[in-house]
């Protein structure tokens, strides 16, 4: 009979020595995984044009520049090394005026996103702007447009008149 009553007593014990390690776990808390940062866009300034000289010689690419953003969301620097100038410039300027946040993230120092700007040329030559923007935040921002009508090139021969 005592081999049963300490079999007895040590299910009891271990059931309660389950139970106190339940309520430490519950008390203190698990650790927790860090929260991953959410990137957000306060106030932008979409696109307007396709930068016209870039339009004009038919230049196209992607811009992937790197903002470096302040803890009250103004873009400190834009930067996109790898890029073409005639493309360059014009995002960088755009991206400078935007305004971020950033949910997670640290609130005594700067941080860091990627953004991608497409520029892409399709159809065919106008003269008017026909720029079309898609903006796909935070992560990418397509800007679409008409290659530039030619007004350069010169105009094909036509035959003299009455010659054969």
């Amino acid at each position: 009979m005592t081999t049963t009553f300490l079999t007895i007593a040590n299910a009891k014990g271990c059931k309660f020595s389950i139970m106190v390690v339940s309520l430490l776990i519950f008390l203190v808390g698990l650790p927790q995984e860090e929260k991953q940062p959410v990137f957000y866009i306060k106030h932008k300034e979409p696109p307007l044009h396709y930068p016209p000289l870039a339009r004009q010689v038919q230049i196209q690419g992607t811009v992937i520049v790197k903002l470096t953003i302040a803890t009250d969301g103004t873009v400190l620097a834009a930067e996109s090394p790898d890029a073409h100038p005639l493309l360059k410039d014009d995002t960088e300027k755009l991206l400078k005026k935007w305004t971020c946040g950033c949910a997670f993230c640290s609130s005594a120092t700067p941080y860091e996103k990627t953004i991608k700007s497409v520029y892409r040329l399709a159809g065919e030559e106008i003269s008017y702007d026909d720029t079309r923007v898609v903006m796909d935040l935070p992560q990418e921002v397509l800007i679409t447009a008409s290659p530039r009508e030619r007004d350069h090139c010169l105009p094909k021969k036509s035959s003299p008149r009455g010659t054969k």
